[in-house]
């Protein structure tokens, strides 16, 4: 579940620096609260919750952030052409995320010694 007054200092934050909320990615349904945060923002059903920001970038390319809003921030920066394949670029990140994340996180099976 995504901590709102966390959410919105992080939200303050990017703004501040030239930063729009893109998409929301989020695990289970969005509370009323982050849903009155996130603007016209889209919203995603994912197995962990995270925010894409986006700014422009140079001629023909625009910045992509993907924002981890889990306990450990964490964030992937893609620079994307007019040209690209914007999905599959996305989605590749989405994947490095999950492979990042699921690395920092103790797994049950290792935390008994059988595994």
């Amino acid at each position: 579940m995504i901590d709102i007054g966390t959410f919105s200092d992080t939200l303050a934050q990017y703004r501040k620096h030239g930063w729009q909320l893109a998409r929301l990615l989020v695990n289970g349904e969005p509370s009323p609260e982050l849903s009155g945060l996130i603007g016209s923002a889209s919203v995603h059903e994912s197995a962990f919750d995270a925010a894409w920001f986006t700014r422009s970038a140079l001629p023909g390319t625009t910045t992509w952030e993907l924002r981890y809003l889990g306990p450990s921030p964490l964030a992937l920066v893609s620079v994307v052409g007019e040209d690209a394949d914007l999905e599959a670029e996305l989605e590749f990140q989405q994947e490095r995320l999950v492979e990042m994340v699921s690395r920092k996180i103790p797994s049950k099976e290792g935390k008994n010694g059988t595994s």
